[in-house]
């Protein structure tokens, strides 16, 4: 029989709590009498431990408003400030302040009399916020005085209440904010966070991010990063065995309105992939994931949805190329066709893993869906494994506001039995729907009457017991389709992002991500993302350019013994050095390798560098490199460029002058034996003696990957070495050299 297992932690607090320590002696019973005074005294420690225990086994499971949490329910920094906890706590907060050994800071006295102006003014202030809070800008102020200032308050408010023509269908502030050929105005927000919005817009669900998340400043929005806690590994499981969410409203969508069908057709084969004509699939059936086309080149990775009885299309694409995408799409528009920029009236939840379809339904509950739609999303969503769903299939329905709901709660079972039906291209939208998701009065109807947390509070207060949620008129129309990658994308308007997703985190099975972890999935599955594994990209080569720029300054920061040795790279820097490859492969092709190595460096009279080594060339390059770079130096393969074919097949005579761009194929490596990949790892040529003239590529993604048990990399190598399948990889810093296997992306 196997031993006891030995009692838990919880379980030895309370074993301690209830012993109580006591003595064998007894002093006081002499001759068979008992001194009651003397048998106190000798039995008062065992008295007092008796109370004590009595006190350790109260207290022992109690607990307090500010009490350590769980690893995965913690925020980013603990408060003991009561007013950035619940009210119903706050009480008891002071209480165990109280008792503390801090205990509450004593108030500061003040004179009465100062002590009352400062009141006056609080109140002045208070109601001058809330009628510029109503007015929805930010005042411009120049006075002197505080009564200067407030008499040019006063003004601007009468002017701007004059000036008000937009009239709220609810009491919580949602509207719709868009604009036609051209780009729409920020959304204003809270006018206590105005100030921190000027230049960075927050997403619906910045406040909740924020208490967890990393935050990162990119593309003119407050994006969440990483979690604050590490999740590597949480991540990795999460995304194969359950689901992984992150909030994705930064990314820019834009409604194209069309008069024709055959203006949209023509629209499709101008900035898709395919020519005319157009597949039959692409018409509402399904949903376009791919790449965007701009000048018959790729441009950057967006999602297409046609509404072909609306003549209407949804594009989305990433926050970097949205304001230059628009524009372009605004140019290219013929006479009747109108363009609508929806970034801050659609928002956007991403779920990726195999239940993520079943974490979503247990928070959207249909309103009046057809019986179609109902039970293809029904079956659907029951599916153990979501992957198995085709790539680009669409869901469009009306959905009741999941706050009616306390918690999630599973779906009615589906009727219907297989999922043939997914594979012949049936459409599971609801045209009025799609109709309502893709114009503004829609939108601003889905508004109307949307509940305030307070007004909820109430309802739940006065709902029937015996109902499992309130009954409201409120709905949203949902947009839900599968990309390319895996990913559930799930569009809806705006400000029903924040409601959506504070019920959506309540689901036990749904793991929160940001923009790393994206990255990361993206990786384990050997697809390379965008925009930082397309360096021969505009926005690619920026974001490389950042990132080698970070690494630079993190290096510096270090201490010298903690550096990275940059003798083993010679002229390479220490990101992915574009620059010196394109020009390291052409001028290789310029050096004599027949001729004598020179002893010192030879000259023209011109005093320019002539070339006849390896070292000759590394210090050209080093010395050509300019301060800064703009255009990518590098390009992706074409077979239709004959320049390209001639790098290829070995026939290019490079002119000293002027280099193309180096041709490149994006790969995916995978180590033989041992060794790690890390970030701008360094790809050569298999050769017996590697040395730097074996220089083909660098690693833009590089790390271990959970899914295969190995490090594996995502990076570009030289388009002439494209056949090979086995290259050596080098860490920066390394002179290790390791096999890898590689395959074309």
């Amino acid at each position: 029989m196997p031993p006891k297992p030995p009692p838990n932690s919880k379980k030895t607090k309370l074993y301690n709590s209830r012993a109580i320590r006591s003595e064998s002696v007894d002093p006081a019973v002499k001759d068979g009498v008992l001194d009651v005074s003397q048998f106190l005294s000798s039995r008062e420690y065992e008295i007092r431990a008796f109370e004590q225990s009595q006190l350790n086994t109260k207290y022992a499971t109690s607990t307090r408003v500010f009490q350590s949490l769980p690893r995965t329910l913690r925020r980013r920094t603990a408060s003991h400030n009561v007013k950035r906890i619940p009210k119903r706590l706050r009480n008891k907060a002071l209480r165990e302040m109280q008792n503390s050994v801090s205990g509450t800071p004593d108030k500061k006295p003040h004179l009465r009399g100062r002590e009352l102006y400062r009141l006056k003014m609080q109140k002045r202030l208070l109601r001058l916020a809330s009628k510029i809070k109503e007015m929805k800008e930010l005042p411009r102020v120049q006075g002197t005085s505080v009564q200067e200032k407030i008499k040019i308050l006063n003004k601007q408010i009468d002017e701007s209440r004059k000036k008000r023509t937009v009239s709220l269908n609810n009491k919580v502030g949602a509207h719709d904010i868009c604009a036609t050929n051209a780009l729409a105005p920020k959304p204003s927000g809270n006018m206590k966070f105005a100030h921190r919005q000027k230049e960075f817009t927050w997403c619906p669900t910045h406040i909740w991010h924020a208490k967890r998340f990393h935050m990162m400043k990119r593309w003119g929005f407050q994006i969440p990063f990483s979690p604050n806690q590490k999740c590597f590994r949480s991540t990795s499981r999460a995304a194969k065995q359950a689901t992984l969410a992150y909030e994705t409203s930064y990314y820019g969508e834009f409604i194209t309105e069309f008069p024709t069908t055959e203006s949209l057709c023509a629209w499709l084969t101008t900035f898709t992939k395919y020519n005319s004509p157009v597949p039959e699939w692409l018409l509402g059936s399904k949903v376009y994931n791919d790449w965007i086309y701009v000048d018959d080149k790729k441009f950057a990775l967006g999602t297409v949805v046609v509404d072909l009885p609306l003549k209407k299309i949804l594009v989305r694409v990433h926050p970097s190329v949205y304001e230059d995408f628009f524009s372009k799409v605004v140019e290219w528009a013929p006479e009747g066709v109108t363009t609508i920029d929806s970034r801050f009236a659609l928002g956007s939840i991403q779920l990726h893993g195999p239940t993520a379809l079943q974490s979503l339904a247990k928070v959207l509950h249909l309103e009046s869906a057809s019986a179609a739609v109902s039970d293809a999303w029904r079956w659907c969503s029951q599916v153990a494994d979501s992957s198995n769903i085709p790539i680009g299939t669409v869901f469009c329905f009306f959905a009741k506001d999941p706050r009616f709901w306390k918690h999630p709660v599973n779906p009615p079972p589906s009727s219907k039995r297989g999922g043939d039906f997914l594979f012949e291209n049936q459409r599971f939208v609801e045209p009025s729907v799609l109709s309502s998701l893709l114009s503004s009065e829609g939108r601003t109807a889905s508004y109307d009457n949307m509940y305030s947390l307070k007004q909820l509070g109430k309802e739940f207060a006065n709902h029937d017991p015996s109902s499992t949620h309130i009954h409201g008129a409120s709905k949203l129309p949902v947009l839900i389709y599968k990309m390319a990658n895996g990913t559930w994308c799930v569009n809806m308007p705006w400000f029903w992002v924040q409601p959506v997703w504070s019920k959506l985190v309540q689901v036990k099975s749904i793991k929160t991500a940001g923009m790393r972890q994206e990255h990361q999935i993206n990786f384990e599955r050997g697809i390379a993302t965008y925009p930082h594994d397309f360096p021969y990209l505009f926005e690619g080569y920026k974001e490389h350019l950042l990132l080698e720029a970070a690494t630079q300054a993190a290096r510096a920061k270090l201490p010298l013994s903690k550096q990275a040795p940059m003798k083993v790279e010679g002229r390479l820097q220490l990101g992915c050095d574009w620059f010196f490859l394109r020009k390291w492969i052409f001028g290789m092709k310029l050096i004599d390798r027949k001729d004598s190595v020179a002893a010192h460096g030879e000259f023209t009279e011109e005093r320019v560098r002539i070339i006849k080594n390896t070292d000759d060339l590394a210090l050209v390059i080093a010395n050509t490199r300019p301060e800064s770079e703009k255009d990518s130096p590098i390009a992706l393969f074409s077979r239709a460029d004959p320049t390209h074919r001639a790098i290829v097949e070995g026939t290019y005579k490079p002119d000293v002058s002027k280099f193309p761009a180096l041709p490149v194929v994006q790969v995916h490596l995978e180590l033989i034996g041992k060794g790690t990949i890390r970030d701008n790892a360094r790809i050569y040529e298999v050769t017996k003696n590697v040395s730097m003239e074996n220089l083909v590529g660098f690693v833009t993604s590089g790390s271990f990957n959970f899914r295969q048990g190995s490090p594996t990399g995502i990076g570009l190598i030289a388009a002439h070495c494209k056949k090979q399948q086995k290259v050596y990889v080098r860490n920066v810093g390394c002179t290790t050299y390791s096999p890898a296997r590689i395959r074309l992306i």
